[in-house]
C-alpha cells in the first residue's frame, strides 16, 4: 500500500462507541501509515484482551498493541493502536479511552481523563 499524508482523512470501514464509552475505529492502511509506538502504552485502564477484543481481533490472531505518538486523523495522542502481526491483512484499530464525569456536591459538572 502507498503511505497516505497525515494530512488526508481516512474513513474507517467501522466506527463505534463501546459498552464501556471506549470509541473504536477500525482502519484497512498499511500501519506506516499511522503514528503508532508499539513501545508506549495505551492511556487509561486497559488489558491485552479487553483491547483485542474492543479491536474486533482474536487474540490467537497475532496481534499487537501500542499507543499513537500524536494525533491521527481525530483521534489523541495516548490512544489505543491494536493491530493484526501481517503484512497480508492490513487492519489497524484505533480505541480512545472514554473521559470520565464527575459531579461534585455542589452538582456542578466537571469532566476529568479517565487515563
Amino acid at each position: 500500500m502507498t503511505p497516505l499524508s497525515s494530512t488526508r482523512s481516512l474513513t474507517p470501514f467501522y466506527d463505534a462507541v463501546a459498552a464501556g464509552g471506549a470509541r473504536v475505529a477500525r482502519y484497512a492502511v498499511a500501519l506506516d501509515v499511522v503514528p503508532a509506538d508499539f513501545f508506549a502504552d495505551p492511556d487509561g485502564a486497559w488489558s491485552f484482551e479487553g483491547l483485542a477484543e474492543a479491536a474486533g481481533f482474536a487474540i490467537d490472531a497475532g496481534i499487537a498493541v501500542g499507543a499513537l505518538r500524536r494525533s491521527f486523523n481525530g483521534h489523541p495522542a495516548g490512544s489505543a493502536v491494536v493491530t493484526l502481526n501481517a503484512a497480508s491483512r492490513p487492519f489497524v484499530a484505533i480505541i480512545e479511552c472514554p473521559v470520565a464525569f464527575a459531579c461534585t456536591a455542589e452538582g456542578t459538572e466537571r469532566a476529568a481523563s479517565a487515563a
